[in-house]
């Protein structure tokens, strides 16, 4: 009887050891994917800005060289 019972005390400590693994690597990807997030906004407002300048017929910082990038791109 003891040997049983030591045995689900093993298996409930292993199971949550399990538990609190999948919860750290979640909490990991979670945060991962918060900072993709908050990368790709910053993106889109640095091109919202841009849009701006251009319809008002300037050409905003950063813009030739992402230009003169893309065209080294498409001649490779």
């Amino acid at each position: 009887m003891k040997a049983k019972l030591e045995r689900s005390r093993q298996s409930a400590r292993e199971c949550r050891a399990r538990k609190k693994l999948r919860y750290q690597y979640l909490e990991e990807l979670v945060t991962d994917r918060e900072k993709a997030v908050i990368e790709l906004r910053r993106e889109l407002e640095k091109l919202y800005n841009w849009a701006l300048e251009v319809d008002a017929g300037r050409c905003p910082e950063g813009l030739q060289e992402l230009l003169e990038e893309l065209g080294a791109m498409k001649q490779e």
